[in-house]
Formats: structure tokens, sequence, C-alpha cells
């Protein structure tokens, strides 16, 4: 104990809170994308696919945003990217109230504003983590990863209310200034990179020495690969398909706005438990096995969701899918930082992160593209289904054992 207690102070805890309310700003921000679509469509005549194509290049830019974030804070550290990411976010946020093309929906949405979610979210907050904790570190992404569900859970209702009420255009002016005026200063003043950096502490005893892992002899084992696949398929079911097109699904079957996001509200709810639940089961259970449990279980809601067409099923599809959405971030960054080390962890982290960004667009685009061709969203619903089985088994073939790193100049 009183090396735990040595290797994770009690400012690491305060971390964790600033990174938990960092998250859900910028996830709850990237959330509201969905409250967009039919907005855009009334007022530009604009198809679905082509809205949808702006979700599609952002996940592409957020994934790239996580990717250099992670590497430059596992070399940096974390504070500065979190504090610039947050700025880049409220100015891009209140910059959405000037959209008049469809252009610059996709410059202001699908590229500032994600370049700025993509480096306040996990790849950053990995490396956080990982040079602030040892042995609760599952628990502590846990929780991390719930500020993302509790993000989207208070902006995506408080959204649509503030949208029906003053207009897309002023409710998105509004939410950046907030951001501007509250989120960054306490991100500034609080977020510390390592405990040498926290009163009293003389040493960053929590994080390793060292150079990150060369970024090829990251992609030369086959773990990396099944994290980067399973996690691909993350993306096309979560961000490209739920975030997406949950409200927009709802609406087609004559559910109201509100309630669509007071639903998705809800989703993020149980999100915010489960993910602190799957950080603290995973300590115990093993990363891998309940990584593949999750996906196994998202297979089974996405099948239910093509029958859920009413409030109340609604309803009971956001608090099932809701245990096994974000619950797979915690064990897949641990297995991240397990097996190629902490120093790597923002690296490897966020090349995972672009993988599950890359099917967050193909997911978003093919989303719409499939309601536009077939007048439904089933078949890629159901497309989901399958595809989350899938993942499942490529979760559980991940050894957890460290890789074995070879000599190498830092990439």
């Amino acid at each position: 104990m009183a090396e735990e207690r040595e290797r994770e102070p009690s400012y690491a805890w305060v971390v964790v809170g600033v990174m938990f309310f960092a998250q859900a700003v910028a996830l709850g921000v990237r959330g509201t994308i969905g409250l967009l679509i039919q907005p855009w469509e009334a007022e530009f005549g604009w198809d679905r696919a082509a809205v949808s194509l702006t979700a599609s290049l952002g996940f592409v830019v957020y994934g790239l945003a996580q990717a250099f974030s992670g590497r430059w804070a596992d070399r940096t550290g974390p504070r500065v990217i979190f504090a610039a990411s947050i700025a880049l976010l409220g100015v891009g946020t209140m910059a959405v109230s000037s959209i008049v093309t469809l252009w610059q929906a996709y410059a202001i949405f699908g590229v500032l504003i994600m370049l700025g979610i993509g480096g306040a979210s996990s790849p950053t907050s990995a490396v956080a983590v990982a040079r602030w904790f040892t042995t609760r570190r599952g628990l502590a992404l846990g929780i991390v990863g719930a500020g993302s569900a509790a993000g989207q859970f208070v902006l995506v209702p408080v959204m649509a209310g503030l949208i029906g009420g003053l207009g897309w255009r002023a409710a998105f002016l509004w939410l950046g200034a907030g951001i501007l005026v509250v989120a960054l200063p306490i991100i500034v003043l609080l977020l510390r990179d390592d405990p040498s950096q926290a009163a009293g502490r003389a040493s960053a005893a929590a994080s390793d020495t060292g150079s990150p892992m060369p970024v090829a002899e990251i992609l030369r084992h086959a773990n990396f690969w099944w994290l980067a696949l399973s996690f691909f398929v993350c993306g096309v079911t979560t961000s490209g398909l739920i975030d997406t097109h949950f409200i927009p699904y709802a609406q087609d079957h004559h559910v109201a706005a509100v309630t669509a996001a007071t639903a998705f509200g809800v989703l993020s709810l149980v999100n915010m438990v489960f993910t602190t639940l799957s950080g603290a089961v995973s300590d115990r259970l093993g990363f891998a096995r309940l990584l593949g449990w999750i996906y196994a279980g998202r297979a089974v809601t996405l099948v239910f969701l093509v029958f859920a067409r009413d409030p109340v099923s609604l309803f009971v599809f956001a608090v099932a899918f809701g245990i096994v959405d974000f619950s797979t971030v915690a064990p897949t960054t641990a297995l991240a930082t397990v097996i190629f080390g902490r120093r790597s962890a923002g690296t490897v982290y966020g090349l995972v992160a672009l993988s599950h960004q890359i099917g967050s667009a193909l997911g978003s685009y093919a989303g719409g593209l499939v309601h536009d061709v077939t007048g439904s969203y089933a078949g890629f619903i159901l497309a989901g289904a399958a595809l989350s089985g899938a993942a499942a088994f490529m979760a559980w073939a991940i050894s957890e054992s460290p890789a074995p790193i070879r000599a190498a100049a830092p990439a």
C-alpha cells in the first residue's frame, strides 16, 4: 500500500477529474452532429448522404488528430495538448453559427471542431493515466472514459432544447462561448503532466523513462492489428452508426427530436456508469476477455434496434446499448499500455483510435448512403451487428503478454 500511495498520489484523482471534464466537453460536442442533420436538410436542401459526409470527414480528421496528439503527448506531456484542443474546440463551435454552405460545414464541423475533439480525447488521456497510475489504471481509464458519455448525456438533450427554442445558430454560438470562458481556464489551471508537477513531489515516480516505441516496431505486432481492427468495428457501430444516425432513425419512425435526444441522453448516462465499471472489472477479469464479451453484447443490441420503432423500445435499446458502447474504451486503452508499455501508450492508442475513426467515417457515410438508396437504416444496422460479432473474436485473440521490443532508433 505504501508503494501504491507513492506511485499514485492524491493529485492523480484531480487529474482524472479534469480529464473527465475535458472529455465530457469534447465528446459532448461531437454528439451534437445528429441534431444538425434535419435542420440542415430543411434549411439548405442538402440530402442526408451529403450531410453525413460532414461527420465522415470529421471522423477521419478526428482520428488523425488522435494519432498525432497521442504521439506528441508521449514525448511532451498532455497538458498543452488538452488546453490547445479545448481552445480550438470553443472557437470552432462558435463558428458553426456562421455556416451557410456545405463546404463551410465540412471545414468547420468536419475539420476545425474535430481537430479540437481529437486532441482532447482518449489517446492524450491515456498518456496522463499511464504516468499517474499503476495498480488502478483500468478504474482511472474507466472514469475518464465515462466523461465522454457524461458530456453526451448533458449536452445532447440540452442542445436539442436550445436548438428548438433559439435555433441551431444561436445554440452553437452560446455553447462555444461557454467552452472558452469555463472549460479552458479549468484545464489550464488544474491539469498537470506528471507527478513531478504536483505540489510536494520531487520525482515523476509514476512515469517511465525513455522514448516511445518506434511506430514501425508497433506495426509488426499481431496484437496491435487485433486491437486496431476490433476498434475499427467499434467506430463503425458507435460513432458512425449510433452517434450520427440514432436521432434521424428515431425521427424516421415519427419520434420527436427532443424525445430521441432524451433517449440518446439515457444511452449516455448508462454509458457513463458502465464505462467506469468496465475499467474496474477489467482490472480483475482481464482486458481482452471482457472486451470480447462487450462486442458480443453489442451485436445482440443492434439486432434489437431493427425492431425498435417507438419511444419505449428506443429507450430500452438506449439502456442496452449504453452498457456495451463506451465500455470498450477502458480495456482497449489498458491493452495498449499493458502490451506496449506506458511510454508508448499515447502512440499505440492514437493509432488504434485512428482506426476507430476511419470506421466511424465509413459508418457515418455508409449509413446515410444506405438510407438514401433503400429508404431505411435496417440493412446497415444488421451489417453492424455482424461486424460486432467478428470483433468479439478479434478481441479474444489478443494476448496480454508484453510485446518484445527490438532495438531501433525512435521513430
